[in-house]
C-alpha cells in the first residue's frame, strides 16, 4: 500500500471519527486528534523519507487548530454570558 493510500484511508477515518461524535464531545476530541498528530509527528521528524506524510501530518493539526479555534469562538458567541 503506498503512502499516498494510507494517507486517505487515514483521513477517511478520521472524518468519519468527527461525524459522530455529539458536539459537547468535541473540545476532547479534538484535543485527543491533536495529541495523536502530535506524536506522530515527532514520530515522521525522525525518518528523512517521509516527507509527504510529515507534511499531510502538519496540515492535519492546522485544521484541527483551526476547528477547535472556530468551535470556540462559537460557543463563546452562544454562551450566556457573551450578551449577543
Amino acid at each position: 500500500m503506498s503512502d499516498e493510500q494510507k494517507r486517505s484511508i487515514w483521513n477517511r477515518l478520521f472524518e468519519a471519527g468527527l461525524t459522530e461524535i455529539k458536539p459537547g464531545d468535541f473540545p476532547e476530541r479534538i484535543k485527543e486528534a491533536k495529541h495523536v498528530a502530535m506524536e506522530r509527528l515527532s514520530e515522521l521528524l525522525e525518518s528523512a523519507n517521509r516527507a509527504r506524510e510529515r507534511e499531510s501530518v502538519a496540515q492535519s493539526l492546522g485544521t484541527l487548530r483551526k476547528l477547535e479555534k472556530t468551535m470556540t469562538h462559537a460557543w463563546l458567541k452562544d454562551s450566556p454570558d457573551s450578551g449577543e
